[in-house]
């Protein structure tokens, strides 16, 4: 047994040192240099005049593969429509479809679909085009079917008792109906009124259903802690004449203009029950933003419609500067331990807060109507003594800044500064010096930690007011 496993490892040892090439440490990595269009986005083959070309990058083929025929076909419905917006003007269509849509596979392109590929063995990039010639070609040959497909169906009624059912009819419907204009618009360059209308119809009649809906709502005016969620979950019931709406999908998220992570029930429940948990909303300076539910009709018919439905929301309030209060606890000592005549550090801190609009208080909240405490402790002390006849200074002290709701350290700083004067200096100088210049160095560390935390809308990084 052990001269077998001497004998594999020994080729294995071969192997490696043969690939690896004289005098080589480690195992040789050869480089694979990637093609220039995967760093610029221009592909030679597929120049944009011409194509419609979308990228995947992933860590693997597949991903990347997956991703860009994704965006391609996301692509295409969007050229139909781009190119053709005067048609559209104070349309129903125009007010609702405003999300990415997906209405046809891309295998339904055929061979027309042209693609490239590169990897490094770390990453992938994978390029799927179009030419627009063919393209229009495409679209003439599938649209006859499209017309066929969409005079079997009979339209639906909307008088249906049941949410699930119209959500089912009417989305099928809509995807048949969009399906014959956008072919219509690339192949032909026109608009067929007739089945528009059948469009509009559908769209009206699926934006409606969450507005006919009797909805009881609660979890809304928590506060988001800082870094993290709501304590307690959002929910709904959804009832439609009387009757729980059950089993239909659903989406949660943050509303438009905010972001965050959510996660809940991916479905109604029989008796039209859906909660959901707010796991994080990224502060943005405003003091609430609103978290979302809503009906999934892309879930339901199983492609991206692009109808942006009619939505459910939740007002949170978020870590703001108008929200927030800054406590300053921090001990101060001098030489020997003795208390200074007059604290430096707080009121350098002060000023600061009160330059950005920051409430402040010492040692203890003054501020129970805000809703965020943010506590900056620690202790400092400084001493000195002379080298010669050069007084030396040394201030040193811990500091940590902490969410006062959770107890959760947000940043720890550690400082010390040595300060030499000159030849006539008192130490009683050189320490003031010494710790002034110490907080100004604590101030530095942890002035972005409290902006960040406790964000103003009017801050670079927040989103601004117009945006």
């Amino acid at each position: 047994m052990e001269r077998t496993v001497f004998t594999i490892v020994a080729l294995l040892l071969g192997l490696l040192t043969g690939c690896a090439g004289p005098e080589h440490n480690g195992l040789k990595i050869n480089h694979v240099e990637m093609p220039e269009w995967t760093r610029t986005g221009h592909h030679p083959d597929f120049p944009e005049s011409d194509y419609l070309i979308a990228y995947g990058l992933a860590r693997t083929s597949r991903e990347a593969t997956r991703i860009a025929e994704d965006r391609l076909e996301v692509m295409i419905c969007d050229y139909a429509v781009r190119r053709h917006q005067d048609l559209f003007k104070d349309t129903q269509f125009e007010a609702v479809v405003t999300e990415p849509a997906a209405w046809f596979k891309l295998s339904e392109f055929g061979d027309a679909v042209q693609e490239d590929a590169a990897s490094d063995g770390f990453e992938a990039v994978v390029a799927r085009a179009i030419n627009f010639d063919e393209l229009k070609l495409r679209t003439l040959s599938l649209l006859p079917a499209a017309k066929t497909e969409l005079e079997k169906v009979i339209k639906p009624p909307r008088g249906l008792g049941s949410i699930p059912k119209r959500m089912e009819m009417w989305g099928n419907y809509y995807l048949l109906a969009i399906r014959v204009v956008a072919l219509q618009l690339i192949a032909q360059d026109t608009l067929n009124q007739q089945v528009f209308e059948d469009v509009e119809d559908a769209l009206i009649s699926l934006w409606e259903l969450p507005t006919i809906c009797q909805v009881s709502q609660w979890g809304a005016d928590q506060s988001v802690k800082i870094r993290g969620g709501l304590d307690d979950p959002i929910g709904m019931k959804v009832f439609f004449r009387g009757q729980p709406v059950a089993g239909v999908p659903i989406s949660w998220g943050a509303a438009r203009g905010f972001s965050g992570t959510l996660e809940g029930d991916r479905e109604l429940s029989d008796t039209g029950l859906g909660t959901a948990k707010v796991l994080y909303v990224a502060p943005t300076g405003d003091d609430f933003a609103y978290v979302q539910g809503h009906l999934d009709l892309d879930q339901l018919i199983g492609r991206p419609l692009g109808i942006a439905m009619n939505v459910w929301l939740w007002k949170v309030f978020l870590p703001s500067r108008a929200n927030g209060e800054l406590v300053v606890d921090i001990k101060e000592t001098g030489q020997n331990g003795q208390p200074l005549p007059e604290p430096v550090f707080y009121p350098d801190i002060e000023k600061w807060c009160i330059g950005r609009n920051l409430a402040v208080a010492k040692t203890e909240s003054t501020h129970e109507d805000k809703r965020y405490h943010l506590v900056l402790s620690g202790e400092v002390s400084v001493s000195s003594n002379l080298q010669g006849d050069i007084p030396v200074a040394l201030a040193t002290g811990t500091f940590t800044l902490r969410d006062e709701a959770t107890g959760t350290a947000l940043f720890d700083y550690t400082l010390g500064l040595k300060e030499e004067g000159k030849p006539g200096n008192s130490e009683a100088t050189i320490r003031l010096i010494a710790m002034r210049k110490g907080a100004a160095e604590v101030l530095v560390e942890m002035a972005t930690r409290i902006i960040s935390s406790l964000p103003s809308k009017h801050d670079e990084f927040g989103r601004g007011e117009g945006k």
